[in-house]
Parts: structure tokens; sequence; C-alpha cells
């Protein structure tokens, strides 16, 4: 089969890579400035009690400390929920409030008009070192999906030809597995926080369900609440893969290269503790751009799945809306629904998801994510 020629990517002008440094500086130097100082929690009474009484009090303590922490550093900000939202990753919650570790689990079912149907489980881990400093780990993992399959084209004398592709369903498919590291800070004017995400490359890359290699990406989330209902919200980033920041809906294809993420909207606290929120997005190439496929349909599809190098920027380019709906059923699973339109690759994803989270949020106060 014949392959097109892989291009090399073209480095970012030096230029370019000073406007993009001094902008990740002016943004992240306000959230370093007004970081809060550690915790000081204080022993408990000493009394006639047992030794595990003491150590679940012990334990109830420093989460009450870390609580009143929190709720003052909102209360200082003028926020009425005790953490900035982060990227778009999921519903609300897996981030716990309280120190130490939590885990989820996601079971989505999404529809997407490239290459329809699809059911991916994403189990989720995470740690919360401080009031500000969080860590999590996640896995896409593919029950179902729709997706071309190479089969190789043999002639008489039984030698390969060519390949030809057979769309066909497939189990069991992993995606690239994305670790993550937040920093949150509370400044007067709004919430912010700032996620670094690494991509590590465990994903079926063949089968256009992984990047192939290492990615990142940078992403700067702001917001400020409105009243008790109603907060704007604005994410500046940059990386080499838009698959790490909007990690909710999953594509059908992955683009691999230097890119700006710009992305504005509004969310709303509804009823019962549902929360709507409504983006526009636009992923801005800034390099040349890999991308691979898992369907030949659709626009990033081509004549034949194949790797795609180009030296045209706007190749990798993409924009749209993406709303999403959360619904907390009780404190420990979230029933969830977002829809996305890609306006420049006219495609329409939409799906629903139940999230199931091991510890939920201590009674009264809401969970960070």
């Amino acid at each position: 089969m014949h392959h097109p020629q892989l291009l090399p990517q073209r480095p970012l002008h030096a230029r370019s890579k000073v406007v993009l440094l001094a902008l990740a500086a002016c943004l992240i130097s306000p959230a370093i400035l007004h970081a809060q100082q550690p915790i000081v929690t204080s022993n408990p009474p000493q009394t006639s009690t047992t030794q595990s009484e003491l150590a679940a009090a012990q334990d109830d303590a420093e989460v009450d400390a870390l609580t009143k922490q929190l709720a003052s550093v909102a209360d200082e900000a003028g926020s009425t929920t005790a953490s900035a939202s982060t990227n778009d990753s999921g519903p609300v919650g897996i981030v716990p409030l309280t120190p130490g570790f939590n885990a989820s689990l996601g079971s989505t079912s999404q529809h997407d008009s490239s290459n329809g149907w699809s059911s991916i489980i994403s189990p989720n881990v995470a740690y919360r070192f401080s009031p500000h400093w969080s860590m999590n780990v996640g896995l896409p993992i593919y029950g179902h999906i729709e997706i071309d399959t190479a089969k190789d084209v043999v002639n008489k004398a039984g030698v390969v030809t060519s390949e030809a592709y057979l769309f066909k369903a497939r189990s069991f498919l992993f995606g690239d597995t994305n670790i993550a590291t937040e920093f949150e800070a509370h400044p007067k004017p709004f919430d912010y926080n700032v996620t670094a995400a690494l991509g590590t490359p465990t994903g079926d890359y063949p089968n256009g369900l992984g990047a192939g290699q290492v990615t990142y990406a940078i992403n700067n989330h702001f917001e400020h609440a409105i009243g008790d209902w109603f907060t704007p919200e604005l994410e500046l980033g940059i990386g080499d893969s838009s698959d790490l920041i909007d990690s909710r809906v999953h594509k059908s294809y992955t683009d691999i290269g230097e890119n700006a993420h710009f992305q504005f909207g509004f969310g709303f606290s509804l009823p019962l503790d549902i929360n709507f929120t409504t983006d526009a997005y636009e992923d801005l190439p800034l390099s040349s751009q890999t991308v691979t496929s898992s369907t030949t349909n659709g626009k990033k599809g081509k004549q034949e799945k194949t790797i795609i190098t180009t030296s045209q920027e706007s190749f990798g380019e993409d924009n749209g809306f993406l709303n999403t709906l959360d619904i907390p059923l009780n404190g420990h699973v979230t029933l969830s629904g977002f829809y996305n339109r890609s306006l420049r690759n006219k495609i329409d994803t939409a799906g629903f998801s139940l999230t199931f989270l091991l510890r939920s949020a201590p009674h009264g106060h809401e969970s960070i994510h």
C-alpha cells in the first residue's frame, strides 16, 4: 500500500514562542501570588478513648480544618462554590474536597455522525494534596466502537499488494492515558484553575484511538459567579493534542501538532443541584498537523485511511459549540448528557453517561472539579 510521505512539522517561530511564554507567565502568576498558606490542624483533646477513636477524631479534625479553609477562601473571593471549575473533563466531583484519595468510574454511550455509536468506560483516580493542588489519572476503554479495520489484499501469488479497510465493530480497545495536575486559587475578581495534562501512548494508534506519542496540554480556566446561578467562564490554553482539553467528547480522529485553545461560555446552576454549561470553542493550529482517524467517513477521513501530515496549519483547526448537563442522582452517582457541534468539521457528537463516585463531598459542601 502506498503511504504518503510524512512531512516534518514546522517549528514555532521565535516570536510565537516568546508571545506564548509571556501569555503563560501572565496567566499563572496571579494564581501563585494569591496562593493560601498551608493549613495547620490541631490535635484532638486527649481522653480515655481507644486508639481507633483517637485516629478517627484526628481525621475528622483534619477534614473540618480543610473544609473551613476552603470555605473561607471562597468567601474572600466572593464565590458561591469552594473551587473554580476545571476543564470539561466530566461531571463535578472526581477531585475530592477533603485531603486524600478519590476514584470514579464513568460509563458513556455516544453517537458520532462520522462513525456511529460507541460505548466507553472511564476509570479515574485522584488525590488532593492541599486546598490548591491535586492530581488525577484517567483511561478511556472502548467497550464497543465501529471503526475502519485494515485487511491485507493478497494476489494470486500470495503477495500482499495493498490494504482494504472494512467498517466493523470492535471491542475492548484502549485510548491514551491522561495524567493531569491541577492548581487552583481564588483571587478577588475571579476563581482560577490551571491544568497541566500529559497524554501517554497507551491508545490503539493503528485504529485512530491514540496519538502514538506523548502529548501535552496546559489550560487556564477563569470564572466569576454572578449571584447563585450564573457563571461566565473563559479558557486559554496551548498544547499539541486537543483531546487532552475536551476529553468528555471522544472524537473519531486524533490530530497532533502545536495548537492554541480558546473557549468562552456560561454555566447555570439550576434547582436540585443540576448544572448546565454552554461554551463556544476554537482550536487554532500553530504548526503543521498529523491526523489519524478511526473512520474514513467524515471530513477527517480520506479516500484511504492512513496517517496524513500536511504543512497547512488549517488542516487541524476545529471550532464549534459544546453543551453539557449534569444531574446528580445522589452523592455518589451523576447522570450527564452532552452535545458537541463541530462547525469546522461538520460533525455532531451527542451522548449520555453515568459517573459513579467513590467519595462524595461532605454534607453541605460542593465537590471540587
